[in-house]
This record gives C-alpha cells, structure tokens and sequence, in this order.
C-alpha cells in the first residue's frame, strides 16, 4: 500500500527529470541523505513551469489559468490551502523543518507570476532579471539551503549560478523561443550573453566552498552556453556538456569528504 501511495510521487519525479534533464544531473551529485528531497524541489519547480503552459496556449483562458494555479501553491505554502496535491506534503514537510525557507519556495512562485505580468505589461531588462534571480535563482538557493548553507553571502552567489543557468539556457535555446510566449530577454542576444556573464562573475563559481559548488553546478552548463550562444538550438546536450558537470560534480564531492579549500584561479 505504501508503495501505491508513492508511485504518483515517484512519477511526479521521473515527469521532472525528463522536462529538466540538466538540474537533474547537477543534482546527482547531491548528498543521498538529501538527494530525495531535492528532486521533490525539482518536480514543484516543473509544476510551476506547467503553470505557464494555458497562458501561452488557451486563447480564452490566458494568464489567469495560470495564476489560478500558481495561487493555489502560494496558499498551499502560506497554510492557508489544505495540501492536496501528491507533491505538496513532502514540499510542505522541508518547509515546516526548517529545511528549506518558506521566502525561497514563495520567490519561485513570483517568478512566474513576473513571467504572466510580462505578457500584459511593459517588459524591461530589470524585471526580467529580478524574475530570473527568483525563479531559476532561487530554486538554486533552495537547494543550497537544503544542503545546510545559511551564510548569506553564499546563498546569494549561488543564486546568481541559478540566473546564470537561466540566462544561458535561454540563450542556447533562443530561436526556438522566439514567438513561444515566454518572458525573453528585452534585447539582442548579445546582450543577453553579457547578462549570463555578469551573473557567473557574481557567482565566482571556484572560490565556493564545496556545498557551495555542489547547490551551484547549473553554472558549469551556463558557462558553456553563454560561450556557445544559440549554435545548438533544439539539439541534445553533448557529451562534453555532461562530462564537465560530472568534473565539477566530483571535485566539490572530493572536497567535501577531504574538507579541501578551493583554489582561487580567476
């Protein structure tokens, strides 16, 4: 029976994993005492992403399909809705431990909320960064905290690996999302390249500490996209894509168990 109860969990999950196959690897390399947990953020990030697909494709319902369901999360999170969905106990259970911050999971809801505003509003450069820093951002600071990371100037670089990320991706996958109905970047892709470069400087990914490195892997991928800019569009990562994740997956690993201080290269 307790199987029976999980399976719509676990498929929750694997439904995650196979929307978001770039988190998925970086968070491999997670801790096994937290690695659970982390995909359970996985999968309520994705859900929030599924939250945007009436907008952009229901001609009558619009955005409010969309806010309809990002509310119910965000009174889900706020006690204020029983949590009747398979993905919401196990989330609302890091919550109320401490585990991961109440403010942190309410930032990834407001990003795509941001993301529905963009459609009806005035869109800037601004908001479109702050709406990266608390969506893809802070689903990197989520995972920091759930490793234990309270140090604020860490949280805070780590969130700038999740924009990175965000920025990067966006930019590998430009010509597909032009005309899509996604918040993208309000400027030439040029200049979206200098914005995923000005959030991994803000990162300084090498001179995290080795939880740091491992709740900030998303930026591995992010360097390379930035640098390749919109080449592989709709393509599959490459295999020196996944390597270099795996590299920095097992040095921050290494580090942790032979509590090694990263050398300061840049």
């Amino acid at each position: 029976m307790a199987q029976q109860e999980q399976q719509p969990l676990v498929m929750a999950v694997q439904n995650a994993m196979r929307a978001d196959p770039d988190r998925a690897l970086c968070l491999w390399f997670l801790p096994s005492s937290v690695r659970d947990a982390a995909y359970v953020l996985l999968a309520f990030h994705n859900e929030l992403i599924r939250a945007l697909a009436p907008a952009r494709s229901a001609t009558v319902a619009g955005p409010m399909a969309g806010y309809i369901r990002l509310q119910w999360w965000r009174d889900v999170l706020e006690g204020q809705r029983k949590p009747e969905h398979v993905l919401a106990p196990p989330l609302m259970a890091l919550v109320d431990s401490g585990k991961v911050r109440r403010e942190t999971c309410l930032s990834m809801i407001a990003a795509r909320e941001m993301e529905l505003e963009a459609q009806q509003t005035e869109q800037s450069v601004e908001r479109w960064t702050l709406m990266m820093r608390e969506g893809a951002g802070a689903f990197q600071r989520a995972i920091a905290e759930l490793l234990g990371v309270c140090d604020s100037d860490t949280l805070q670089r780590v969130e700038n690996a999740g924009a990175a990320y965000g920025a990067g991706a966006m930019l590998r996958h430009w010509p597909l999302l032009l005309g899509n109905g996604r918040f993208l970047f309000p400027g030439t892709p040029e200049q979206l390249r200098q914005t995923g470069e000005m959030f991994m400087q803000e990162c300084h990914f090498k001179s995290l500490g080795a939880l740091g490195r491992k709740a900030a892997l998303p930026v591995v991928l992010a360097k390379r996209d930035v640098a390749r800019g919109p080449e592989q569009a709709g393509l599959p990562r490459g295999i020196g894509d996944r390597l270099a994740v795996c590299v920095a997956g097992v040095q921050a690993s290494l580090a942790t168990i032979f509590s090694i201080t990263p050398i300061r290269t840049e």
